[in-house]
């Protein structure tokens, strides 16, 4: 009885009240962000309608085609969100994810429905988005504070940009400046760049990064970095339920494979990574959709509308697949990755590897590939949400980019390439006479 309370129940009490703690942080950060004065981020908002009012939802910018277009649609429809944040009512603020739209006109974009709720703020709100935490608006509230949302672009795009070559250097230092530029290489292929830009976007892309810069403190201080996954999923849900979530689980998951020490048994190492990559990913779904159910819970009292009917429609209508296939979904997403620059860079260990196979590397060639082939499970079983949203939903195949170049790549053994390029290339004396 007492190997089964250490072994069981321990854990499991322990999850609870981390899971606890996360829903009381994300709920009182909601609240004080609500408690910001609303004037002057009203006025920054106002100040951003004079150059966002006419701008469509989905511009080209510098490159051509839809997987590159920055999302002004949803920083828009936060941007309204933020705006009908009320001082005066703060937990429905908190929790309601309220705003003013124009039923009577036909849609033209989000931002001029930010117009209109500036001009009918003393209207009840008639938009309620309340089946997501909207973690991503009240963080962007106090940017709002004291800027507009021209400079909120800039200041994300300088975070992120600082965040990831420290990220950079820190994976050089651990794995070798080769697997940190294989593991950064699929944010890269999947235009990273686009995120850093994006109120929407940019948070998954941070928890990313930020988690995996602890998990490699944890891994060198020897803690189990299970309660890390658990947390990155709970944060997911908070600030991006459906856009890129799936970041913040596989880039963790392919750094932990990248550090782990090779076992003497390839079974072993086998079977202990795939045990462990389970059990993250299990955390990590049980963190994801345990805290939005506790949304829905949290917020019936005071909900406007019957948000378990407007959750259980929602949820079945992005999990399904109507007038499409599944296999519809995974392809649209699929077309979006840059094949030909992918298979140039495969060419390279392809090549090499009959020549220099590290058999060593064969347990890891084989779990890079399982957390590459994660997106594909999540485009089977969101398929409408896939399909219809692919231009950013696609973006998530930074981990199958990031884990197959990991993966084939394993399989060659770089120590005795180098040792081969060194005699090849070695100067010879010249010749006296």
């Amino acid at each position: 009885m007492a190997s089964f309370k250490s072994r069981v129940l321990k854990p499991v009490w322990y999850y609870i009240k981390v899971f606890a703690w996360l829903i009381l942080f994300f709920l009182g950060f909601a609240v004080l962000s609500s408690l910001v004065p609303d004037k002057p981020v009203r006025s920054n908002i106002e100040y951003s309608l004079t150059f966002m009012e006419n701008q469509p939802s989905y511009p080209h910018m510098i490159i051509e085609g839809m997987n590159h277009r920055p999302d002004y649609a949803m920083d828009g429809l936060m941007t309204n969100i933020i705006y009908t944040i009320d001082n005066h009512d703060v937990i429905k603020s908190a929790l309601l994810g309220r705003g003013r739209i124009d039923y009577t006109s036909p849609y033209v974009s989000q931002w001029k429905w930010v117009k209109y709720n500036t001009l009918n703020n003393k209207q009840n709100p008639n938009f309620f988005y309340a089946r997501y935490w909207h973690g991503n608006s009240y963080f962007f509230r106090l940017f709002y504070a004291f800027t507009n949302y021209n400079e909120i672009k800039w200041i994300i795009f300088m975070i992120t940009s600082l965040l990831m070559a420290f990220f950079a250097i820190k994976l050089g230092r651990e794995l070798g400046a080769l697997k940190a530029l294989l593991l950064l290489s699929g944010l890269f292929f999947m235009n990273v760049y686009v995120m850093q830009f994006s109120m929407q976007l940019s948070p998954v892309l941070i928890i990313s990064v930020v988690m995996s810069l602890v998990l490699i403190r944890w891994m060198h201080r020897g803690k189990n970095p299970a309660v890390l996954f658990f947390i990155s999923g709970a944060l997911a849900t908070y600030f991006d339920l459906l856009t890129a979530p799936l970041l913040t689980l596989g880039i963790p998951m392919l750094l932990w494979v990248s550090m782990c020490g090779h076992e003497n048994n390839l079974k072993t190492e086998l079977w202990h990574g795939f045990k462990q990559l389970v059990g993250f990913s299990l955390l990590w779904i049980v963190a994801y959709s345990g805290a939005w159910a506790m949304k829905m819970i949290i917020t019936i009292p005071f909900s406007e509308l019957d948000i378990v009917s407007d959750v259980t429609n929602q949820f079945l209508r992005r999990a399904g697949s109507e007038n499409i296939t599944r296999m519809d979904a995974i392809m649209r997403n699929f077309n979006l990755i840059p094949l030909v620059f992918v298979n140039i860079l495969l060419l390279v260990p392809v090549l090499l590897s009959p020549f220099f196979f590290n058999k060593q590397g064969i347990a890891k060639f084989v779990l890079f590939l399982a957390v590459a082939f994660l997106p594909y499970i999540w485009f089977y079983g969101a398929a409408d949400h896939s399909y219809g949203h692919y231009w950013y939903t696609y973006r998530i195949q930074a981990i199958t980019i990031s884990g197959v170049l990991l993966a084939v790549y394993s399989l060659v053994d770089w120590h005795r390439v180098k040792l081969q390029w060194r005699r090849l290339f070695r100067k010879k004396p010249e010749m006296s006479f």
